[in-house]
């Protein structure tokens, strides 16, 4: 995990939906003060046990390493790849609106 020194512009970015394979990941960040502060899972595959059982545990870790690092440079999680591809791809789009 590396930080981001630049800051962003504040406001509410959406990223683009990402294809995790057994379905979407959409992800919305809420910027405040220049800094990454919250993000919000708008999509993402539940309609099966397999993905509600892997994205129950990965998603809350992407997000609080995201925050953490202040960008979407963040680790996959072993065991759910597919997911943190997507995360990583819909919240660069979010991040890179806010650097615009």
């Amino acid at each position: 995990m590396k930080v981001a020194t630049q800051g962003y512009a504040d406001g509410v970015y959406t990223g683009p939906p990402a294809d995790a394979y057994y379905g979407i990941i959409q992800i919305q960040a809420l910027v405040q003060g220049g800094q990454l502060s919250a993000l919000k899972v708008l999509k993402y595959p539940s309609d099966r046990r397999t993905s509600i059982s892997i994205n129950r545990q990965a998603l809350p870790m992407l997000r609080d390493e995201a925050i953490r690092a202040q960008s979407a440079n963040v680790d996959i999680i072993s065991g759910a790849t597919l997911t943190s591809r997507a995360f990583i791809q819909s919240l660069r789009g979010a991040l890179k609106k806010a650097s615009s």
